[in-house]
């Protein structure tokens, strides 16, 4: 058994199983992660056919007292009861189809081919937290709100019934000071748009937690026919970041998808020719810097912190030559083992590289143009100004490739260091070229090195969630908790405790059912029932 078994249909344990604690569990550590991601891939003879398509599956690890105990739900939303009644597939994803009920008559079933398709509500990416609320989310407008201890689900929330956008990320942002959260969405038309979402701290009392969400500025997009794909964003303490990058989504084709029977997959467009616009805009002021700047053609999912200094935007994120792992998660080929398995993922899987740009706000007509206008000493990322009033960026890698093979899944210490200066990410990089990310790493960004590794064989560690210790003092004194999928039957899947300063094992906390190894998660603080 290999590393196929990561993406086999796994069975839910709604009910709460307490794990075997190895090491010393932390005694102060309370609460809980929860993890989100595609988990039933077969659906009566029907097979999803791509990796994001996967039908929800929520889990959370408990811990209190320094005892663990482990759940997990499928999101029982509509697109989910849905294809259990119908005991098929029936809903269109990023790449598997819904074709119509073949209970249907011919009539009735062509005519189901010129009506939109409801956007799904498998939102099987990511948790957003507003105020007390907890929803899971997607890729589309809807989000469902959910019992974060556990894991019931509750109403369907559609973002576009309280600011216009058809589609919003499953990465948003917290203002450390202010508790608001932020996100993006975009509107397609005439004028297509990337709007930042602002939804303040609710008021206490405040029933909907959504209702004062608006719309902060509305970014245009420069090809409006075609917008920019994007999956998360980045902030500052005075700035939203916005990666406008040259995978691009044909609107016609995307509208006349259902029609033409095939999914959102073949509605995308990659060019290496065409640069990549960078776009800051004030979170106080809602003012569009007007400086263009520009990069060299690249991809990114993921953005791994950013933050001012000195007169300058440091934006570091992790960045893909071109958009080629959108199309390496296709089903057919992750379920291939053996050698043939490990021969797909070295020939298909791309390299990802931490990468740091470093944007100068204060461009005038007096900047000089033609030198590089970063005076920052501990990075040799570049900024020029072009004669068309432009600035053309370089990146400056933040680790070497041979120290660090490929880094995804990035996380800092976010309640105190997101989006400010700081020294320390962790994530997810590859142990060999045969598998997919199987190692745990702590990076020291500001040195340019590596910091620690974590890494089991046959076991597949999740992207890293810090936690503070109390009383912290400095930026990595707390742990990092990663939910652990074993690939081998005789060995359990485990909630894994790393010292996050010394990135050794503390502890682990197993578990004698299947972990899925999922797409993001977060920690979820002890909640107040007062």
């Amino acid at each position: 058994m290999g590393v196929e078994q990561i993406y086999k249909t796994y069975t839910e344990h709604p009910d709460p199983v307490k794990a075997v604690i190895k090491g010393n569990f932390p005694k102060w550590l309370s609460g809980g992660l929860v993890r989100n991601g595609p988990g039933m891939f077969d659906i009566g003879e029907d097979k999803i056919s791509h990796w994001f398509d996967g039908l929800g599956l929520m889990h959370r690890f408990n811990f209190k007292d320094g005892e663990v105990t482990y759940r997990s739900k499928y999101l029982r939303g509509e697109t989910y009861e849905r294809c259990m009644k119908e005991n098929r597939i029936a809903f269109t994803g990023f790449g598997s189809v819904h074709y119509p009920d073949p209970c249907k008559n011919i009539f009735r079933r062509f005519l189901s081919y010129f009506r939109m398709e409801e956007p799904t509500d498998n939102c099987n990416v990511n948790f957003i937290n507003i105020g007390d609320d907890y929803f899971v989310c997607t890729e589309t407008k809807m989000m469902r709100k959910i019992d974060i201890e556990t894991l019931d689900t509750k109403e369907k929330v559609d973002v576009s019934n309280y600011v216009t956008v058809q589609v919003s990320t499953a990465h948003p942002h917290y203002g450390l000071e202010d508790g608001a959260t932020f996100n993006m969405g975009s509107q397609y038309g005439k004028e297509t748009s990337y709007n930042i979402i602002k939804v303040p701290r609710p008021d206490k009392g405040q029933k909907d937690s959504m209702e004062k969400a608006d719309i902060l500025y509305k970014i245009p997009a420069t090809y409006p026919r075609s917008p920019s794909y994007y999956h998360s964003f980045g902030i500052t303490d005075n700035y939203i970041v916005f990666v406008e990058q040259p995978l691009t989504m044909n609107l016609l084709r995307l509208f006349t998808a259902r029609i033409r029977g095939v999914g959102m997959n073949t509605c995308f467009d990659f060019s290496s020719t065409t640069p990549v616009r960078f776009h800051l805009v004030n979170r106080e002021t809602a003012e569009h810097v007007s400086t263009k700047y520009m990069a060299d053609s690249f991809f990114v999912f993921h953005h791994i912190n950013a933050y001012e200094d000195d007169g300058n935007v440091v934006v570091d994120l992790c960045a893909y030559t071109d958009d080629t792992i959108m199309n390496s998660l296709y089903m057919v080929d992750l379920r291939k083992s053996g050698e043939e398995g490990a021969k797909r993922w070295r020939e298909k899987s791309p390299d990802v590289f931490p990468r740091r740009y470093v944007f100068p706000i204060n461009v005038t007509e007096d900047t000089p143009k033609g030198e590089n206008l970063v005076k920052l000493a501990y990075t040799n990322a570049t900024a020029v100004l072009q004669e068309d009033g432009s600035v053309h960026c370089v990146y400056d890698d933040l680790v070497s490739t041979g120290d660090v093979p490929g880094y995804e899944a990035p996380s800092v210490n976010y309640w105190k260091y997101s989006g400010r200066k700081y020294q320390f990410a962790y994530g997810l990089c590859v142990h060999d070229r045969g598998t997919v990310m199987n190692k745990l790493v702590k990076l020291d960004v500001m040195n340019k090195k590596s910091a620690g590794f974590w890494h089991e064989k046959d076991m597949y560690p999740s992207e890293p969630i810090f936690i503070a210790s109390p009383d912290s003092k400095s930026e990595d004194d707390g742990v990092i908790v990663s939910a652990v999928t074993s690939v081998l039957p005789e060995k359990p899947g485990f909630l894994l405790v790393i010292d996050a300063k010394t990135f050794t094992e503390v502890a682990r906390a197993e578990v004698p059912i299947d972990v899925p190894w999922g797409i993001h998660g977060t920690y979820a603080p002890p909640q107040n029932k007062a």
